[in-house]
């Protein structure tokens, strides 16, 4: 065999061979489709990104702006004292010491530090404009605030709605709901020990109308604003507090009634004497 057949041969065999080398070699190929129910808040995120939703078909009717209270006309309403202007611990001070509590004293909580933690959380703090003291997109201000009442001075146990505008209590429904507080929360018994639980739920339309897509990214935003309020607040008061998010939804929207769709319970935030 002359050289120059025999090179063309040995170059031939080696290409051969180094294609079957290469097909067994580790590369990364291509990876099967995400199942459409996998990690539905990453896609959630992912659609709501601004001018990344999609839609299949026309978009959907966004509806109109509902009322921007609510009220409960019917229920026994009870007056709270004016918010105080002072406090007895400085801002940093009280950031410096925030710590979630689980343990409180068998203390009753008096009427004015009750009203304190309400306005602290949504109270109107600009009349003019109506804007509360927490911030809210688009001053929309979506999230209702409820008190779960076990232990406070001169207050019947019970569940209460804040009205907003009055800085009063609406009676929701009456009597001992320490238990029923305890098991919607995945049995957390200190939900039924602490003096009060504030439970947050959101009316979603008051911001879905304007802000669409984002409306539940904004919702949940405002939650944790009104929560550190509260938070934050109670431990300038010298009480204790400690936000949950572990609950069984229906359970918690079923106590005060809520239809989990159109308002929906959000957040819990226990709070009382340490």
């Amino acid at each position: 065999m002359n050289p120059g057949r025999r090179w063309f041969l040995g170059g031939l065999l080696s290409l051969v061979g180094g294609c079957a080398t290469v097909r067994e070699l580790p590369w990364p190929r291509a990876m099967p489709p995400e199942p459409p129910e996998a990690d539905l808040g990453l896609r959630y995120h992912e659609w709501s990104k601004p001018g990344h939703a999609r839609y299949e078909g026309p978009p959907p009717d966004w509806g109109t702006q509902p009322p921007r209270y609510k009220t409960y006309p019917d229920a026994p309403r009870v007056a709270l004292p004016l918010p105080a202007e002072d406090s007895t611990m400085r801002f940093m001070a009280a950031i410096q010491a925030r710590r979630s509590q689980r343990s409180y004293r068998d203390v009753p909580l008096s009427l004015a530090e009750l009203g304190q933690l309400l306005f602290a959380a949504q109270g109107i703090t600009y009349p003019p404009g109506e804007l509360r003291a927490a911030p809210s997109a688009g001053a929309l201000y979506p999230i209702e605030l409820y008190a779960l009442v076990h232990r406070v001075a001169d207050l019947q146990a019970g569940a209460y709605h804040y009205a907003v505008q009055e800085h009063a209590l609406e009676m929701v429904r009456a009597g001992d709901l320490s238990a029923e507080i305890s098991a919607a929360a995945l049995g957390q018994g200190f939900l039924g020990e602490a003096n009060v639980c504030f439970i947050l739920s959101a009316i979603f339309q008051r911001t879905r109308w304007k802000y669409r897509e984002r409306t539940y990214r904004y919702v949940l935003l405002e939650a944790g604003h009104i929560a550190q309020n509260l938070c934050l607040a109670a431990t300038a008061l010298g009480l204790g507090a400690c936000p949950v998010g572990a609950f069984f939804d229906d359970e918690l929207n079923a106590l005060l009634e809520l239809d989990g769709h159109d308002e929906a319970a959000l957040y819990i935030v226990a709070a009382g004497k340490v």
